[in-house]
């Protein structure tokens, strides 16, 4: 059985943060390296995500949900205007878990709820 954070640390938080990184660069249009700062990443890393060089497997599935992609997007602005301050990790775990997307976006990433021990 493997634990929820395991699979959203490999499967879910790649995505976002390509994501975000995309998000912070063109529309936000923070430098790469500031947005690499942000984000807790390697310039390079953002610059592969911008340039599209580089994709998350699941990118696509994982934005497929709505509220989720709406706050990634409030998220990004906040992160653009430099107000957030709490680990962006964390806080979209407990928005999954909050808002019951959970089981929807690990079907989604093909791992199957019952086989993944979710903590409250």
């Amino acid at each position: 059985m493997k634990s929820f954070c395991e699979v959203y640390n490999r499967k879910i938080l790649p995505a976002v943060r390509m994501y975000l990184s995309r998000k912070l660069v063109l529309e936000y249009k923070l430098s790469q390296l500031d947005a690499a700062k942000i984000l807790g990443l390697k310039q390079s890393l953002v610059n592969y995500a911008v340039t599209g060089r580089r994709r998350s497997k699941y990118f696509e599935v994982i934005l497929g949900f709505e509220d989720f992609r709406k706050y990634l997007d409030s998220l990004a602005m906040e992160m653009s205007s430099k107000k957030h301050r709490e680990p962006y990790a964390c806080e979209l775990c407990r928005f999954l878990m909050k808002t019951g997307l959970v089981d929807e976006v690990l079907k989604a990433v093909e791992e199957s709820p019952s086989r993944i021990y979710k903590q409250y």
